[in-house]
């Protein structure tokens, strides 16, 4: 299972979805299969299990944190630099061009 670590979402991901791992690889094509994983990875992983601890966390180390407290969010363990679609990087550089163009 360590070597496999694809093999171990697949776990994660029939235990989220009330399927057999048989099930998932029968059923899913490997494009909705990335998109899981992108989805776990980026936005929000799966099952509760984080979220729940990073609110432990949070609650627990309020009272030593000086001025604003930690955020749940910022205790959960998501890649924050999610990959962008082709369409979002064409936008960004567009306003970048009529910035530049602009000045």
């Amino acid at each position: 299972m360590n070597a496999r670590p694809e093999r171990r979402f697949l776990f994660r991901l029939a235990g989220h979805l009330g399927k057999t791992v048989r099930q998932i690889c029968e059923e899913m094509d490997s494009r909705e299969l990335t998109e899981w994983i992108i989805y776990d990875r980026y936005f929000e992983p799966l099952g509760n299990q984080w979220r729940q601890s990073a609110l432990m966390a949070a609650a627990s180390v309020a009272p030593y944190c000086k001025g604003k407290p930690l955020t749940v969010e910022e205790l959960m363990p998501i890649d924050p630099h999610a990959p962008q679609h082709h369409t979002q990087i064409t936008a960004t550089l567009r306003r970048l061009q009529a910035d530049l163009d602009g000045e």
